[in-house]
């Protein structure tokens, strides 16, 4: 039920790469799948990302009325293919309606812990998904900030001055006009 979401979302995500990042790929002569590999996924991860999000999202919003009209059983059942099963949201609903104290701190239990899923959920689709385009981990920063400094030392010996430290998104002119 959640595959044609994830699929269909799945290639937007993919389709939304610049073909000049395949371009550059190839031009540098990489494989096509290496490419695809190493600068196409890594671009597209936050899309894929929120396309299994959403697609199980998707399959949770379906099965929430079928759970409903399943039926219902309040004893756990070890045997998955034979009889009823207990569903956590479900008997969350029946500990509240029973009115009874024991049975309202059991639902506030079971509350709590689908809550932590949830958080959980997010969590995992947040660290497989990244921060977007452009943004360096901590340790991708650490590893940028030793190649700078690798690079000054390299120009320092070959005795030669570093370059000028040119600010993001301005772009230096050599000959000054």
């Amino acid at each position: 039920m959640m595959l044609p979401y994830i699929i269909r979302a799945a290639d937007l995500a993919l389709r939304l790469v610049p073909a000049n990042l395949r371009e550059a790929s190839a031009a540098l002569g990489a494989p096509s799948w290496r490419g695809e590999w190493q600068v196409v996924l890594p671009t597209a991860r936050s899309g894929l990302a929120t396309a299994v999000i959403l697609g199980i999202a998707r399959a949770i919003g379906e099965a929430s009325p079928v759970l409903l009209t399943a039926g219902f059983t309040s004893y756990m059942n070890a045997n998955p293919l034979r009889g009823a099963m207990v569903s956590l949201p479900l008997e969350t609903l029946k500990l509240v309606q029973a009115d009874v104290p024991a049975y309202t701190t059991r639902a506030f239990g079971c509350a709590s812990f689908l809550l932590l899923v949830i958080v959980v959920l997010f969590l995992v689709a947040r660290k497989i998904g990244g921060w977007g385009p452009g943004h360096l981990s901590p340790r991708g920063q650490r590893r940028v900030a030793e190649a700078s400094r690798r690079d000054v030392e390299r120009f320092t010996r070959r005795g030669l001055s570093a370059p000028a430290r040119v600010p993001s998104g301005i772009h230096a002119v050599r000959d000054g006009t």
